[in-house]
């Protein structure tokens, strides 16, 4: 259950409507027409839910293709009247979570069905008394989640990853429906509020047992399990203040001018502090311990662009700072075109689907080790209009609110019969095309980039497989990442022929949309650190990382061939 900051996340999507027109691909042989309806199911501890809530979102925020439908008793449910493109589905019944998948939510065409398998979530219950130990009553308890069980940090502010219940006539909270993971737990002056949302004095927040943010005891959350005794006992905590303004700011004239300020801590980027300007230029951040700081602003408007400003770095010792100023950058935005290679005989895949282009998603990622601005606003970066589009009907797509600097295309494609055979870029230092997936492509802050070109062909593998012990001794890593790394000498450098997923609990992998060759398979296991993060990038974007790679694959010897449409699905990876 994820309940804060909503106000301006219902907001947000609606101001990142964007209008696009679908259609069939003129390129490919005509096939009877889908139905726009997406149907699936809904289990709970293995038994059909009846009544949940089941909130379909097209990928790019496009206008009509957001809906919420209810499964009905045998738990089934459908979603009529959907446009070609790429959607998310989230399932909601109280009590009950989705759980974590390594390898992300998978995206959903029209005429897809999906079983939604929902587990039950932790509870936190604990007391709240004041410094005579004598119960509080209607004090709002929040359990934010800092952590997964896999060692993630959870930095979503703006879904703010925790949940909010009030004290009962005891002093006693109970909050229900967690998702497994690290949590720390404290008071609230908001019904629906960030860490330290807007605090209207210069008090720290208090969590249990009674302590700073910074000083907090972790709770561990399992699904379904309940943490009880988790106490707090308020006391008064005088803290500091950040007082600057926010300049760069567009003046978007429309009904929604909004600007939010989130404060994060720079060791590990969790946010402790965070406020909406609706209209105004300064800001006021209250009740803060000592530490340094990182401090982040965006704007939201009825344009749908998302200026975002360079983490500002902010140390407090013992006294309020005042004067900072927070620049916000203009975002930049790369256009283009999707263009479908007509087929080779050998290479048509028997098919019994009709997606179009217009259900392929496109998406912008940085290719810089440096943090990414959006890194401090997990839910912005997969925010619809965020870096993603679909192409219209001609092929042609816009991907807006790109941050500066270095940015790779990477691409969902619908269906198992096609790949990404190529992508290109034109400017004017460059009359001639380049290969975009080698280098990406460097965008200014407000730039508009043109004459990027993706080239998507038919005849595409895939492989599904698992991850074994070489032998009955051995035990295999907690978190392992599978390469798929060309065989063949001459496509040593070609960037679009590597590919990486993740494990599941179990060593199972599976990838889709490869191109046909000879392929090595590399295993590898995830440090600590690497995995607590997630990857940054993939490691063959680095040329020199791309060669490593590649002499670890040689040597581990696991090599194996797709032919064009070929599906290989029971593949043993001894490791």
């Amino acid at each position: 259950m994820r309940l804060a900051a909503s106000f301006f996340i219902a907001c947000l999507f609606v101001s990142l409507v964007v209008p696009l027109a679908q259609k069939a691909n003129a390129q490919q042989e005509p096939r009877p027409k889908r139905e726009g309806v997406i149907t699936g199911r809904v289990i709970a501890d293995g038994r059909p839910v009846a009544g949940a809530q089941v909130m379909v979102h097209s990928a790019v925020g496009r206008a009509g293709d957001m809906q919420t439908v209810a499964s009905d008793e045998d738990g089934f449910f459908k979603a009529l009247g959907l446009s070609p493109g790429a959607y998310s589905l989230r399932a909601r019944i109280p009590g009950y979570v989705v759980p974590s998948d390594p390898v992300g939510p998978p995206l959903l065409r029209i005429g897809e069905n999906v079983t939604i398998n929902l587990i039950k979530g932790g509870v936190i219950t604990g007391r709240v008394t004041d410094e005579f130990g004598e119960p509080m009553v209607g004090l709002q308890v929040m359990a934010y989640r800092v952590r997964t069980m896999e060692g993630k940090p959870d930095s979503n502010v703006m879904e703010a990853p925790g949940a909010g219940r009030e004290t009962d006539d005891r002093g006693v909270y109970r909050i229900f429906g967690l998702e497994p993971g690290i949590y720390v737990v404290g008071l609230s002056d908001f019904s629906f509020s960030a860490p330290g949302l807007a605090q209207p004095r210069n008090e720290q927040p208090v969590y249990h047992p009674s302590s700073t943010r910074g000083a907090a005891t972790e709770v561990t959350v399992h699904s379904g399990g309940e943490v009880s005794g988790v106490d707090i006992r308020r006391r008064v905590m005088r803290g500091h203040s950040i007082n600057g303004a926010v300049t760069g700011a567009a003046d978007g004239g429309g009904l929604m001018d909004a600007v939010a300020i989130i404060l994060l801590r720079a060791a590990d980027r969790q946010p402790v502090a965070a406020t909406m300007l609706m209209g105004a230029k300064n800001f006021s951040l209250r009740g803060l311990e000592d530490g340094e700081y990182d401090l982040v602003a965006t704007q939201f408007d009825d344009s749908g662009e998302f200026p975002i400003s360079a983490p500002r770095r902010v140390t407090i010792k013992g006294a309020d700072i005042s004067g900072i100023e927070v620049k916000l950058l203009k975002p930049g935005s790369i256009e283009g075109r999707v263009v479908i290679e007509p087929s080779k005989q050998s290479d048509t895949c028997k098919r019994e689907d009709d997606f179009s282009i217009g259900e392929i998603l496109l998406n912008a990622r940085r290719d810089e080790k440096t943090p990414s601005l959006f890194a401090a606003l997990d839910s912005l970066k997969t925010m619809p209009g965020v870096g993603s589009a679909t192409p219209g009907d001609d092929g042609a797509f816009v991907l807006k609110n790109i941050e500066p600097g270095r940015l790779r295309i990477e691409t969902d494609l619908p269906g198992e019969h096609w790949y990404v055979r190529a992508i290109t870029h034109k400017s004017s230092a460059s009359p001639k095309p380049v290969d975009a997936s080698q280098n990406g492509i460097a965008v200014k802050s407000g730039e508009k980039v043109f004459g990027a070109e993706l080239t998507v062909a038919e005849g595409a593998a895939s492989l599904k497989g698992k991850v074994v012990p070489a032998n009955e001794t051995a035990k295999l890593p907690k978190r392992i990442r599978v390469h798929l790394v060309p065989a063949e000498a001459s496509a040593a450098n070609e960037a679009l022929r590597y590919y990486e997923r993740a494990a599941d609990n179990e060593g199972a992998f599976e990838f889709k949309s490869l191109a046909p060759g000879r392929y090595l398979l590399r295993p590898r296991a995830e440090e600590e650190s690497e995995s607590a993060a997630g990857p940054d990038r993939p490691v063959a974007w680095a040329s020199i990382e791309r060669a490593k790679l590649r002499r670890e694959a040689e040597a581990a010897k696991n090599e194996i061939e797709l032919k064009p449409c070929q599906r290989v699905k029971d593949h043993i990876l001894r490791w």
